[in-house]
């Protein structure tokens, strides 16, 4: 079970991070699209998602990336990010929900760059409940 008492919690921001134009391609390939220079609507992820990795490493939060399974995405732009754009994610807990013994943890990251906010990024994961000894898995 994760810990609740996370929940409105922030993690500290990361570093600035480029966004390469190679990373950018090799995403669009991966997803078979054509690159126009653009970074494609869910490029994000790449970003986001490292950024709440910290929550892996803290035992307190309790969160076993084994038993996670990816529900959910949703991305809001407020502007077009280009290759060479710097930006930094701060990732905020919102919310911590308990569903048959199984915790849906939904993140928001807010995505900047000097501008100010480009883009935010909601993530829900899916974290399956811990099996007892002898318990099927």
């Amino acid at each position: 079970m994760l810990n609740t008492s996370y929940v409105g919690r922030s993690l500290p921001t990361t570093e600035p991070v480029s966004i390469t134009a190679d990373a950018v391609t090799r995403f669009a390939q991966a997803l078979g699209l054509d690159d126009h220079g653009t970074v494609p609507p869910t490029f994000l992820i790449s970003l986001t998602l490292p950024a709440a990795e910290r929550l892996i490493d803290d035992p307190e939060f309790g969160l076993d990336w084994s038993r996670v399974l990816h529900r959910e995405q949703r991305f809001a732009y407020h502007r077009e990010l280009r290759a060479g754009a710097a930006v930094s994610c701060a990732v905020v807990i919102e919310s911590i929900k308990t569903v048959a013994g199984n915790d849906l943890l939904s993140l928001r990251t807010e995505v900047t760059d000097a501008e100010g906010l480009a883009a935010e990024v909601w993530t829900t994961l899916f974290v399956a409940a811990a099996t007892g000894e002898g318990d099927p898995a």
